[in-house]
């Protein structure tokens, strides 16, 4: 099996029953859902749509519903127009149609936010400038350092500014009272820049009774790094959303920086998402490049638990070649355990009950290695078990075994990991040791003589812990 997941994101190119079915066929494990783009009537039909081509495949299709934030941009301008190196350029909080010589923005705390000698990048970064002074709290006075064009409502980045403004906006909370009316799987949040902004979604979603839908927080500020492990002690994963981090960061920084996320995400026992441009050439050409071949391949390496595509299925001309070509240097690159990173982490400590969990994940993948184990089997109410045992990233396949569909979705982004349902395992444990042996041999997973490692609780799910590591020998009941 594929390890790494891949998540694609819905748009025009893919809205079509008949494309999500290809996309999830050609191995898309999860889909995303745009919330800046369409409203809740094209969502809601996304959504029961994604709904009913993964019960009709028989797999279960997590879906991420990824709202907008806090994105500011500058107003409307003439046009394109060119700014000119060392030009002086102003930006103000008045409604005005934007010259070469300055434009409004609707961001109206952007002169209580800035302050002398902040740079502000527009454009995804190609203009750049630095604020000189501020006029009576409505205009912010700039020297252009980098010129380039901008044209109407481009984005603005501020790399020096820790914004205080709210990171959910009116918009995200009326999106995230959607996405738990629809049972969304995840919610990932932009523009995280503290672990006061999980705080503050995770309340939202509790109002909503949505406690139990998983957060990503998606790290494109250069505070979300500067906060990362804060962040990581409330959140379910992340996701390296290198386009706005590759503007709020120096580019050379961003490979260290993705490298460097992956391994504290594993070392907390979070999953994460690496994002952004990795086949962005497959949006006009049927074959990605070399280099995006190689950073898809490098992901994996570093220990991604899964890589996503945005645009290349969203509005590109290959939606469904996107995600055949991701899943094929995926392989490839899977061929070559040798090379997989991160094969050991540091366990958690045992001042909380995770601790035990965690320890024994430990040790259910070295006696798994030890003896050649064809599964790991897992049984997990929440998912949490079937997190912790990803992260060590066992040689044998994960199998997670829950009493839900909605947590079988979640776990399915999980790296190295297979969800089933299986809402009556039994009560005892020799119950339980036969249902699995009896579900593996009608599914052929497993034949007579395979040994197997099971992690379980007790009583089995009853809110109980994993306290119980089991081996087993395929046909000996």
């Amino acid at each position: 099996m594929r390890r790494t997941k891949i998540l694609a994101t819905l748009g025009p190119a893919s809205n079509t029953p008949e494309m999500i079915r290809a996309l999830i066929e050609a191995g898309a494990n999860a889909i995303r859902l745009n919330f800046s783009h369409g409203n809740h009537h094209e969502h809601r039909r996304l959504i029961a749509t994604i709904r009913e081509v993964a019960a009709a495949l028989r797999v279960h299709v997590p879906i991420v519903g990824d709202i907008q934030g806090p994105k500011i941009r500058i107003g409307e301008v003439y046009g394109t127009v060119q700014l000119r190196d060392g030009a002086e350029f102003f930006i103000t909080t008045t409604p005005l149609v934007g010259t070469d010589k300055g434009v409004s923005t609707p961001f109206i705390e952007l002169p209580t936010q800035v302050g002398v000698g902040d740079r502000i990048l527009i454009n995804d970064g190609l203009v750049e400038l630095m604020v000189e002074s501020i006029e009576k709290a409505e205009i912010v006075w700039t020297r252009v350092v980098n010129g380039g064009p901008i044209s109407s409502k481009k984005g603005m980045n501020f790399p020096d500014t820790e914004l205080t403004i709210p990171a959910i906006t009116e918009k995200d909370k009326a999106d995230l009272e959607f996405a738990v009316g629809q049972n969304v799987d995840y919610i990932a949040a932009s523009f995280v820049q503290r672990a006061e902004d999980i705080l503050q979604l995770r309340e939202i979603l509790q109002s909503h009774g949505g406690e139990r839908i998983g957060v990503i927080a998606k790290l494109e500020k250069k505070q979300a790094i500067e906060n990362l492990d804060a962040i990581l002690n409330l959140c379910d994963g992340v996701m390296v959303a290198r386009g706005d981090l590759g503007v709020e960061l120096p580019p050379e920084r961003v490979p260290i920086v993705q490298k460097l996320v992956l391994h504290r995400a594993s070392r907390a026992g979070r999953f994460a998402i690496t994002a952004t441009q990795m086949l962005e050439s497959m949006t006009t050409n049927a074959r990605p490049t070399r280099a995006e071949a190689s950073d898809v391949a490098n992901a994996i390496f570093d220990g991604t638990d899964a890589v996503m595509l945005s645009a290349e299925t969203a509005s590109g001309a290959y939606p469904v070649g996107a995600v055949s070509m991701m899943d094929r240097i995926v392989r490839e690159a899977e061929g070559s355990p040798e090379l997989w990173s991160l094969k050991v982490r540091e366990p958690f400590g045992t001042a909380e009950d995770r601790g035990v969990t965690d320890a024994l994940a430990g040790a259910a993948d070295y006696t798994s290695r030890s003896i050649g184990a064809t599964y790991v089997v897992v049984f997990t109410q929440s998912g949490f078990t079937a997190r912790l045992m990803s992260k060590f990233r066992p040689m044998a396949p994960i199998i997670a075994l829950t009493p839900t569909e909605e947590v079988a979705r979640r776990i399915n982004l999980l790296w190295g990991t297979m969800p089933f349902v299986l809402p009556d395992p039994g009560e005892y444990h020799e119950q339980v040791v036969a249902q699995v042996d009896g579900f593996l041999q009608e599914r052929d997973f497993a034949q007579v003589g395979d040994r197997i490692v099971i992690l379980m609780g007790s009583p089995l799910f009853h809110q109980a812990k994993t306290n119980v590591l089991r081996v087993h020998r395929i046909g000996e009941i």
